[in-house]
């Protein structure tokens, strides 16, 4: 479930994991040529230095002490998926997974800076087990941070629901999917919490979190962008700001 920093490789201006690749692109400069990549050549990962069995990253020894806790509840979920989802949920989850596991979440378990999502896509999260990853809205949310010098790799992201909704279509949350993202903020303790859509928002108030609320790449998405625009930058430069305030610089 860890995946050391000392294990990725910096090429031009970004961080990638060797591991996620099935063959080496022959030029990388930057997040664009990273985004471009074909994932028939290249690898369904080859975009993130994420993977289903390198979640966490950790770059100390207080990091690798929460990504060994976080490891641990994310087993608990694998042993006893209905105790914390829906049955309906799971039973879709499964169906349409193409890895080994469940989705849970993945990001720099050290950075402070936490997103939470509504729950995993039919065609990203719930598909390739990566948190904002492949779909249409993860991309635009790649893009987004990338384009505000903060790459998505280095903060924490993960949803207030963990099993796919069938048909993507949230019926909302009670207890039972909320426990597991309670426990997972007591162990990482951020500093700034961005509730991405209004039903995270809503999960992260009812658990007694305070946030800072982002409209959901999906609305963007439904308007037509695929891009980041003026407008979505200046929403999620938040996420920028409390990043440097945090950890000193950019990523």
């Amino acid at each position: 479930m860890l995946l050391r920093f000392g294990s990725l490789r910096k090429i031009g201006e970004i961080y990638i994991n060797p591991k996620n690749f099935k063959v080496m692109p022959l030029i990388l400069r930057d997040w664009r040529d990273l985004l471009a990549l074909d994932e028939d050549t290249y690898g369904v990962y080859a975009k993130t230095i994420y993977n289903p069995n390198e979640r966490f990253l950790v770059k100390n020894e207080e990091d690798e002490r929460r990504a060994l806790q976080l490891a641990k509840l994310y087993n608990e979920f694998l042993k006893n998926p209905t105790k914390f989802c829906y049955e309906e949920y799971y039973e879709y989850q499964i169906k349409i997974k193409a890895f080994k596991g469940l989705p849970f979440a993945n990001g720099w378990v050290g950075s402070k800076v936490v997103l939470v999502g509504e729950a995993p896509g039919r065609k990203g999260c719930g598909l390739t087990g990566i948190c904002f990853y492949r779909d249409a809205s993860g991309i635009l949310l790649r893009k987004a941070l990338f384009s505000l010098d903060i790459n998505p790799d280095f903060v924490y992201i993960t949803n207030a629901v963990k099993c796919n909704p069938p048909e993507n279509k949230l019926k909302g949350f009670g207890e039972r999917e909320l426990s597991l993202l309670v426990r997972e903020l007591e162990i990482l303790k951020p500093e700034a919490i961005f509730a991405v859509g209004r039903t995270a928002h809503k999960a992260l108030e009812k658990l007694g979190f305070d946030s800072i609320y982002l409209r959901h790449p999906a609305w963007y998405v439904r308007r037509g962008l695929r891009e980041p625009n003026k407008e979505m930058l200046e929403e999620y430069k938040r996420v920028r700001e409390a990043f440097i305030s945090i950890n000193g610089e950019a990523c």
